[in-house]
């Protein structure tokens, strides 16, 4: 081997050394940058952030809703239980005395209902041995006037007798 040979064989080791500095050096860079790109940016963060503030809020007006709801279900208990206590308390009275009643009626349950008032309406017009009883709960929720009503019709003779 003369001295080209050797010179041309230190620079192709040379350069393939260099070939192989370069693809580690690409490979670390490439390792940092994928480093750097597994995190989250600040607008990733605060899109996030927006997305699930969304959901909260909604499903907080669908929490809201749910208990206003249960809390007018919960009037409207109250007065039917109320409603259907007067009616069978009318209809343990003789014919006579139904026809005596007044137009109002109280009852202790009604107090959790606001400005709560119980009304009595006796019709006649199916003639005179069959009456139209209707009993109703008036109050007020949330400024809004509720009514419950229960009609049921009364004879002379009562249910079921010959």
């Amino acid at each position: 081997m003369d001295i080209v040979d050797i010179s041309l064989w230190k620079a192709t080791k040379i350069v393939n050394a260099n070939k192989k500095m370069r693809k580690l050096t690409y490979k670390n860079t490439a390792i940092k940058r994928k480093k750097r790109e597994e995190g989250l940016t600040l607008i990733e963060v605060l899109i996030t952030i927006v997305i699930i503030t969304g959901i909260l809020i909604s499903f907080l007006g669908c929490f809201i809703h749910g208990l206003s709801s249960i809390s007018r279900m919960k009037q409207t208990v109250i007065a039917t239980q109320c409603v259907q206590e007067q009616l069978e308390l009318i209809r343990n009275m003789s014919f006579d005395d139904i026809l005596s009643l007044g137009s109002s009626f109280t009852n202790e349950s009604l107090t959790p209902l606001q400005s709560s008032s119980g009304i009595i309406t006796v019709e006649d017009s199916f003639g005179n041995d069959i009456k139209k009883l209707t009993v109703s709960v008036l109050w007020i929720y949330r400024g809004k006037q509720m009514r419950k009503d229960i009609v049921t019709y009364l004879t002379r003779e009562g249910i079921n007798k010959k």
